[in-house]
């Protein structure tokens, strides 16, 4: 009986010794996960280009495409996923996203703008110039907007934002003058705002967060000719009209 247990022990011993490497393997085996994309997913975004020039667009510094005039292209982006919108079926991964694009013409590179973006739901990029200063070409300006139906972005992870424009068009006379226009969303919504014409300025509310209020500037009309511009706030686009 002495013997028998002596054996019985030494092949629990045995039995150890063979486990030992086959967890360790399995360890090694499992290690690559982590860089095989399993903590990323592909993000679907569109772009609209309204420069004159052919643009590049970035996402957190790296190239995504290329853009013509006035044209939109599609993308999918991967990204690390930073977080979850959570739902009774599932949760849906976001990522925390810049978005930056630059004029193949000038050369000249846009401002950041930063906007979660959320799997299946597409990221909608507007590349416009920027306000024209001391007579020179305008710089790319971008903002995001995201949406599943209408106009829609994200704010902070696990939050949805919306944005509307207390008026959709404006007119002026040949002599100009300032109006306002506000942005209606969320606490914790970030939006900008961007002019397609040097003669249209923003003077106060070129970025903000939650709801608030876009003051601008209309220049006298001295071309003879009456002219149209925008404003592209949040996504949404206020068009602004001038008399000759």
């Amino acid at each position: 009986m002495i013997s028998s247990a002596r054996q019985s022990g030494a092949a629990r011993a045995t039995r150890r010794r063979r486990l030992v490497p086959c967890l360790l393997a399995s360890v090694l085996a499992l290690a690559p996960i982590a860089g095989c994309g399993l903590f990323h997913s592909d993000f679907p975004v569109a772009v609209g280009n309204r420069m004159p020039n052919t643009v590049s667009v970035f996402a957190n510094g790296q190239r995504i495409g290329d853009v013509g005039s006035n044209l939109t292209a599609t993308f999918a982006i991967e990204e690390s996923v930073s977080g979850s919108l959570t739902s009774p079926a599932s949760p849906t991964p976001v990522a925390q996203v810049t978005f930056s694009a630059r004029d193949m013409t000038t050369g000249v590179l846009s401002a950041g703008t930063t906007a979660t973006v959320v799997k299946d739901v597409t990221t909608y990029v507007d590349v416009a110039p920027c306000i024209v200063i001391d007579g020179g070409s305008a710089s790319p300006c971008v903002s995001v907007s995201s949406a599943t139906s209408g106009s829609t972005t994200t704010g902070s992870p696990g939050q949805a934002c919306t944005f509307s424009l207390s008026a959709s068009s404006q007119s002026f006379n040949t002599t100009g003058g300032s109006a306002t226009v506000t942005v209606s969303t969320s606490n914790g919504c970030a939006w900008s705002a961007a002019s397609s014409a040097s003669w249209v300025v923003v003077v106060s509310g070129s970025s903000g967060t939650g709801t608030g209020v876009v003051a601008y500037q209309v220049a006298p009309n001295t071309t003879g000719q009456p002219r149209t511009a925008t404003l592209s706030i949040a996504g949404q686009t206020l068009t602004i009209n001038q008399t000759a």
